[in-house]
């Protein structure tokens, strides 16, 4: 490569990355929040739950994305045991309880309100538990607050 051309390359990398600054500081950009729950489903609901699932109504989906749930995903444990995580990731400004709760304008379809009190009556506990978020990676960040500790190995 020539000069000319090295210099091109090399301003033309410092203008992406500008501009791509100048897009993850936007005072408008929406960032994400993410949250985890766990319940359980009663054991004898369990399958009739899952079938639930593997066909959620349009209402429901449709509503859940235009009040900024960006990504949900439910897991089972492999054995099919009943304890289930839920995976959130929302706009920032999502308030779970105002916005996709009871009395919430995403509730206000009756379709959806249907859906959602039908689906707590599967759980032993009548809904989700909010989970603390200890620690996630992603590819260009981590949460670290605090320097790694040292691996100590014990004999006890």
């Amino acid at each position: 490569m020539d000069r000319a051309a090295a210099c091109w390359a090399l301003g033309g990398a410092a203008v992406g990355a500008s501009v791509a600054a100048l897009i993850l500081a936007w005072p408008g950009r929406r960032t994400r929040k993410r949250l985890m729950f766990k319940t359980k489903v009663k054991q004898h609901m369990l399958q009739k739950y899952v079938r639930h699932h593997r066909g959620v109504w349009p209402q429901v989906e449709q509503g859940l994305r235009s009040h900024g749930v960006r990504l949900l995903s439910i897991h089972q444990p492999k054995d099919g045991s009943n304890e289930l995580c839920m995976f959130v990731e929302t706009d920032s400004n999502v308030d779970m309880a105002r916005d996709l709760g009871p009395g919430s304008t995403y509730r206000s379809d009756p379709d959806v309100q249907m859906w959602e009190e039908t689906m707590s009556t599967f759980f032993e506990g009548g809904s989700w538990e909010e989970l603390e978020e200890l620690y996630t990676l992603t590819a260009t960040s981590s949460t670290n607050t605090m320097p790694p500790l040292p691996v100590i190995v014990s004999h006890l």
